[in-house]
C-alpha cells in the first residue's frame, strides 16, 4: 500500500482528482463578497501582493485568485514529503512554487529551507507577482499570525490582502486548526480587506503591533464570513 501510495503515476492521478474536485466545489458555491472592489482595483492596477488566510481555509484559497486578471500567484510548500504531493496539486491550479519552511521552534537549528524561499519569494514579489501565505501554518497555533508575512510585505512595499472564506457545506478534518474541505452546492462567502504595505520604517515594537491589529482583522473576516452562510 506504501508503495502505491508513494508511485508516481498514482500520485498524479489525484492530483487531478483533488484539483477536479475543487475547482466542481468552487463552480456550484454561490458566492457573496464583500470589499471585492479594492481587490479588483488592486488587480487593475498590478503590482506585489501579500495573500494572507488562515491555514484552516487553505483549500478555498485558490476560488479567491482569478489568475486570468490577477497578478501571477506564488505558493510556499513545505520541503516535506507530503509537500511533493502538494506541488503537484498546486501546479495543476497554476500556481509558481517554492519549497522551504520555517524551522521548528524545538529546534531551530534544524534549517528547511526557509531563508531560501524568503529570498525567493522576495524576489517573485519585487516582480510585481503575488504571494498567498496561511500566516498561522503549517503547525499552528490557530489563528496566531507569525511576522513572516509582515517582512515581505514591509520589505517588498507589496499590499497586503486579507480574507476569510467560508461555505455552509463543507468536512472539517481532524487536524490541528479542524480544517475544512468544502463541498458542493453551498453557500460561500468571501470577507476582503485590503491595506497598504508594511512601513519601511517600522521597528520590532511596530511590527508587534501590526502582527496583533492584522490578525484581528483577519480572524474578524473570516468570522464574518462565517456568519454569513450561517456556520
Amino acid at each position: 500500500m506504501k508503495q502505491l501510495l508513494e508511485a508516481e503515476w498514482f500520485q498524479a492521478i489525484m492530483a487531478r482528482i483533488i484539483v477536479g474536485y475543487l475547482k466542481f466545489c468552487y463552480a456550484t458555491t454561490r458566492w457573496h463578497h464583500e470589499g471585492l472592489e479594492a481587490v479588483e482595483a488592486i488587480w487593475r492596477q498590478g503590482g506585489p501582493v501579500v495573500l494572507l488566510l488562515w491555514h484552516q481555509r487553505v483549500h478555498y484559497a485558490p476560488a479567491s485568485w482569478p489568475l486570468d486578471r490577477a497578478q501571477k500567484m506564488c505558493i510556499l510548500v513545505s520541503q516535506s514529503r507530503s509537500g511533493d504531493f502538494s506541488v503537484r496539486t498546486n501546479s495543476l491550479f497554476g500556481y509558481h512554487i517554492i519549497r522551504g519552511s520555517a524551522a521548528k521552534k524545538s529546534d531551530p537549528t534544524k534549517q528547511k529551507g526557509g531563508a531560501q524561499a524568503f529570498r525567493e519569494m522576495l524576489r517573485w514579489l519585487r516582480a510585481g507577482n503575488a504571494v498567498a501565505l496561511t500566516p498561522d501554518g503549517p503547525r499552528g497555533p490557530a489563528r496566531e499570525m507569525t511576522e513572516g508575512a509582515l517582512k515581505l510585505s514591509q520589505m517588498s512595499g507589496a499590499a497586503v490582502v486579507l480574507i476569510g472564506q467560508a461555505s455552509s457545506r463543507f468536512t472539517a478534518i481532524n487536524s490541528w486548526d479542524k480544517q475544512r474541505i468544502p463541498m458542493p452546492f453551498a453557500r460561500g462567502a468571501m470577507w476582503w480587506e485590503v491595506l497598504p504595505p508594511v512601513p519601511a520604517d517600522a521597528d520590532e515594537a511596530a511590527l508587534e503591533l501590526i502582527r496583533e491589529d492584522m490578525g484581528g482583522r483577519l480572524s474578524s473576516l473570516t468570522d464574518q464570513a462565517d456568519n454569513k452562510v450561517g456556520v
